[in-house]
């Protein structure tokens, strides 16, 4: 668990970087003009649409461990807007509410003690 978690801080803080980087010589507000232009390229366009997918799986698999809506919509939207900043965060903070035992990581609030 420890290297998994370890994993995780290393991607947050690669994207959290490179991310910084980005708003620093474009600003934030180009991030969605450069998004939907890379739709004309036919390989940023399948990396895009991979990647589109991959945050609304994400977003979903986050709502529905938090088992209400209050809180996993919110947190639904912030994987899909600030992508792993957010996701990979929530990750290392699950791995600890569940004392490492995977089947709490994955359904969260769901997860029922076996009888």
């Amino acid at each position: 668990m420890q290297i998994f978690r370890g994993l995780l801080v290393l991607a947050w803080l690669a994207v959290v970087l490179v991310s910084a980087h980005a708003i620093q010589a474009m600003g934030a507000q180009t991030a969605g003009d450069v998004f939907v232009s890379d739709f004309s390229h036919p390989w940023r366009a399948q990396f895009n649409t991979d990647f589109s997918f991959h945050l609304l799986l994400m977003a979903s698999w986050i709502a529905f461990r938090e088992k209400t809506l209050i809180r996993g919509l919110p947190f639904g939207a912030l994987a899909i807007l600030l992508g792993g900043a957010f996701s990979f965060a929530y990750i290392v903070v699950a791995t600890f509410r569940a004392k490492g035992d995977m089947r709490r990581i994955m359904l969260g609030e769901r997860y029922q003690t076996p009888a």
